[in-house]
């Protein structure tokens, strides 16, 4: 079995229905997917989508880009709100800083209150978080050390960086999540992260809607398609794809409590 550990099911990008999308990407072996939430719409959105397919968990939080000018007290009283309201919530996330964001809508330093607003509570409620990294390396790990503990956990998703800062990752006892990034021109870096990532500390990812394989690119992604980033870590670990596939799940299981 596979599992699609990020993708965005509410997105508007999508030319079929979710009924279409979860039953195609059963068709290709993912039995379970989690859609992550971004804003406090789509939290609403990923806890409905959730509780209406039994294959499909859910994750709460507020992206860098979203809900610009609500204060941090009422998007965390949205946040416990929501985890009232669903027992399939598994994560925070996803959250993080983005240098992106920052020309766009929030600066760095809103961006660092955000996510450690968001960090902090996933702690208190002993979930772990899902962390959304666009060349800030250096803030995202600072804030994750500071917090770091036998009590906190996650994942990188989206993984783009290179093995220099993956292994300050792993040492601080996070997950690292590939996605069809890998696959793609230009990012030798993260050939070297997918072959020595230890067994037990990747995910694998669609992201969807967005990054399509590289053969489709331009064209919508969908978590039918972590079949095709399981491939690719396959043969570039020189293993088999059910091994890959059987390691993603169990670590994917273990880190969001899915079994």
């Amino acid at each position: 079995m596979l599992i699609d550990s990020h993708c965005h099911l509410s997105h508007k990008k999508y030319e079929k229905s979710i009924d279409v999308i979860i039953s195609e990407a059963g068709d290709f072996g993912v039995g379970k997917m989690i859609n992550i939430g971004t804003s406090m719409d789509e939290n609403r959105k990923a806890i409905d989508i959730s509780g209406a397919y039994r294959q499909v968990f859910c994750a709460i939080g507020i992206h860098p880009y979203e809900d610009i000018g609500i204060s941090l007290d009422e998007l965390r009283i949205s946040l416990d709100g929501n985890l009232k309201k669903s027992n399939k919530i598994v994560a925070v996330g996803e959250c993080g800083m983005d240098v992106l964001a920052e020309k766009t809508s929030r600066d760095l330093n809103q961006q660092e209150e955000l996510f450690e607003m968001q960090v902090i509570f996933a702690k208190e409620h002993k979930l772990p978080v899902i962390v959304h990294d666009r060349k800030c390396d250096d803030s995202v790990l600072e804030i994750l050390k500071k917090h770091s503990g036998s009590d906190f956990r996650g994942v990188v998703h989206c993984f783009d960086s290179d093995w220099e800062f993956a292994k300050k990752v792993l040492d601080i006892g996070f997950y690292i999540s590939f996605t069809n990034l890998i696959g793609y021109p230009k990012k030798d870096t993260l050939i070297k992260v997918v072959k020595n990532v230890p067994d037990d500390r990747f995910l694998l990812e669609t992201d969807a809607p967005y990054l399509p394989p590289q053969t489709m690119r331009g064209e919508i992604n969908y978590p039918k398609y972590v079949k095709i980033v399981a491939e690719k870590v396959a043969q570039i670990r020189q293993k088999p794809f059910e091994e890959i596939s059987e390691l993603s799940c169990g670590n994917t299981c273990s880190l969001f409590n899915l079994c």
